[in-house]
């Protein structure tokens, strides 16, 4: 063989290889669409993200592997048609970026860590004792001297801070607390997230003897605290009961129920009877008595007295408390069972909810001051003095035109700048007209102020996750998927629905041809007199029977918000509309039925009329079965046109390759 024809035959040969190498696809490539390859890791994220978890039967896995190659060949048509392009779509994803940007901000600057913190402090509980110094009684709109308690309060701190060591007793002889002679200023066990965030921020600082360094400001008046005690959380409980109910009568009461609930002790002691059993036949709970005493998971820092509370938490499980006072009675105490503290994770939603609810607005307030100082925000305030000249006294931010007033100069000038650029008095007008939070309100000095610091708060956030689309991968793929899902919606309103029109006359012939599918069911009429309490309603109800009118009745006597004026008719509802409209149904044309427990009251009803369930007439059922009709339609032609779609961009499937997608764990885990 020649040189020429080896050379021929080699380069054919490597050819052959690099061919039949190309032509191999990665195991974790389920599908090519126009050049892009859907891998595992997507087809998995994208399954447990709309499916609410793994696949149950083996197949699931192809479908859904049809699905999402359709939901890929249709955003690449969008994007083919420019839609992404079109400023309309823009103005909304470039809306959508920024409110979830400012969450994710949210999440990580504040929200995330804050919820760590929580969990880290709620692992250890803290006994706090007050001294109150309460509002003094004052000429003020609120009935206070401010001034003169705030000064009381500080001379009993400056005492404070110069006698630590004598909290206890300065407790009795300042605190304005009327329980301190029972209590000594002990106002209960706290952890984290029961109290304000002030104080939660300040005895966790402290330690065991501290004192808070402020005065915390209340709406009792100014406090100071002390840490008397610090020990490892026990966050729920679940206790059971014995309660003597004293007579604050009688001051021997005291001591009748002491030696009652010591003898039930004793039984209990010697083993003769259970305390469930003891509480059924000895407790004067009511509500708890028939149930063994059982009060249900109690979480630490609940609203219950302080004493009863530590002395419940000081109990091991299946412990009984020795006879406790509480102001009203006197209760012997078993712990049925105590919950485990959580891992962090499991507890997480419940620390979020706890979070937000105690302390996510303060947290909000702080940061954004934070931001706006550090940023240098400052109002111009002449140019508030000019906007604020144009307006007349009587002028609000309602007002039709009032914008009118100002000139080109007004609005091109700056109402506020900070280190990311300043924001002109044009812009604040536009938001003052969409925000309904300053609504109604004068042209003042603080309106402005509102309104700078808001449009300060927007743009200073922003400019905090300008970078998110690469700093945050997760950012970056909810942002990309809500791209997708619009593009997609977008197209499918244009290329299915609009192109699907079904003239009336043969949706009147499909209807005629399923008119058993389009059935008015069964319906009633009938009036109501609606009381609160059903000694009312039986007098109503005889009244009846003895020959007096219904709706007379009713119209001058049924309680039910707006049916007074109706004379308590309900028109034709559904039979199975509420226990109502069933009890007529059950009934006949005349019938009066009653008294019905309904809602929170009870019912007395006259059925009035009755129209049995029917198939519906044209003029009836043309709505629904246009839109039926027009679904079945767009769903033949759904799969046609995704099918060209698929052409369009030539797809290529790999289902081989669906085993590495949630592969079974190895045997023995």
């Amino acid at each position: 063989m020649s040189p020429t024809n080896r050379i021929a035959l080699l380069a054919t040969l490597v050819a052959s290889i690099v061919a039949y190498g190309c032509s191999s696809v990665p195991e974790d490539v389920l599908a090519t669409i126009g050049g892009d390859s859907l891998r595992v890791a997507e087809y998995e994220r994208m399954f447990l993200r709309t499916r609410l978890g793994p696949p149950k039967v083996d197949s699931e896995k192809p479908d859904f592997l049809e699905t999402l190659v359709d939901f890929h060949v249709k955003q690449k048509e969008a994007e083919a048609r420019g839609y992404h392009t079109e400023p309309a779509f823009q103005q909304e994803y470039q809306q959508y970026r920024n409110d979830l940007a400012v969450n994710f901000l949210y999440e990580r600057d504040f929200i995330e860590p804050a919820v760590k913190t929580l969990f880290e402090r709620r692992k250890e509980e803290i006994k706090l004792q007050q001294l109150l110094v309460k509002w003094v009684p004052g000429e003020g709109g609120d009935g206070v001297d401010t001034i003169q308690t705030y000064e009381k309060a500080r001379v009993i701190q400056a005492i404070v801070n110069a006698h630590p060591e004598a909290f206890d007793s300065l407790v009795m002889e300042f605190s304005d607390d009327g329980g301190k002679s029972r209590t000594r200023g002990f106002i209960g066990w706290f952890i984290a997230g029961t109290s304000f965030p002030q104080l939660d921020d300040m005895m966790y600082a402290l330690p065991q003897g501290g004192i808070t360094p402020h005065l915390l400001r209340t709406v009792f008046g100014y406090h100071l605290f002390r840490v008397m005690d610090r020990k490892p959380a026990r966050l729920r409980l679940r206790p059971a009961h014995i309660l003597y109910r004293l007579d604050l009568d009688n001051p021997n009461d005291t001591t009748a129920a002491f030696e009652h609930l010591s003898r039930i002790l004793d039984t209990l002691q010697q083993g003769l009877a259970g305390f469930g059993e003891l509480a059924q036949r000895n407790s004067q709970d009511s509500s708890t008595a028939a149930i063994g005493g059982d009060l249900g998971w109690m979480n630490r820092g609940t609203n219950i007295e302080a004493h009863f509370e530590e002395a419940i938490f000081s109990l091991n499980v299946g412990e009984v408390s020795r006879p406790i006072r509480t102001p009203y009675a006197m209760h012997l105490v078993k712990i049925l069972a105590e919950e485990p503290a959580l891992p962090f994770d499991e507890q997480r939603e419940n620390l979020r909810r706890v979070y937000r609810k105690e302390r996510f607005n303060t947290d909000f307030l702080n940061y954004f001051a934070r931001l706006r100082k550090e940023n240098g925000f400052t109002v111009q305030r002449n140019v508030v003095d000019r906007i604020i000249s144009r307006m007349t006294a009587d002028m609000t931010t309602s007002t039709p035109g009032w914008d009118q007033r100002l000139t080109q100069d007004d609005r091109a000038a700056y109402l506020l700048r900070t280190a990311v650029g300043p924001i002109s008095v044009d812009v604040a007008v536009s938001f003052m007209k969409k925000e309904s939070t300053v609504q109604m309100r004068p042209f003042t000095v603080a309106l402005f102020d509102t309104v700078a610091m808001m449009l300060a708060d927007q743009q200073l956030a922003l400019a905090q996750c300008a970078n998110f689309e690469s700093e945050v991968p997760e950012f970056r793929r909810l942002l990309d998927e809500y791209r997708a899902t619009s593009l997609v919606t977008r197209l499918e309103e244009e290329a299915v629905w609009k192109a699907i029109d079904i003239p009336e006359t043969e949706v009147a012939e499909w209807w005629k041809q399923n008119s058993d599918a389009f059935i008015l069911p069964a319906r009633v009429r009938f009036a109501e007199i609606y009381t609160y309490t059903q000694r009312m309603a039986d007098i109503y109800l005889d009244s009846l029977r003895s020959g007096k009118d219904f709706l007379e009745l009713a119209g001058r006597y049924t309680q039910r918000p707006g049916y007074f004026q109706r004379k308590g008719v309900w028109d034709f509802v559904d039979v199975n509309a509420n226990d109502l409209s069933r009890a007529a149904h059950e009934n006949e044309v005349g019938a009066i039925v009653g008294p019905i427990q309904f809602q929170t009251g009870f019912s007395v009803i006259k059925v009035l009329d009755k129209h049995p369930a029917r198939e519906m007439t044209w003029d009836e059922a043309k709505p629904s079965a246009t839109a039926r009709l027009k679904e079945i339609r767009a769903a033949e032609y759904r799969q046609q046109w995704v099918a060209t779609l698929r052409d369009k961009f030539g797809v290529k499937l790999h289902p081989e390759h669906l085993d590495n997608a949630f592969p079974p764990a190895p045997e023995g885990k």
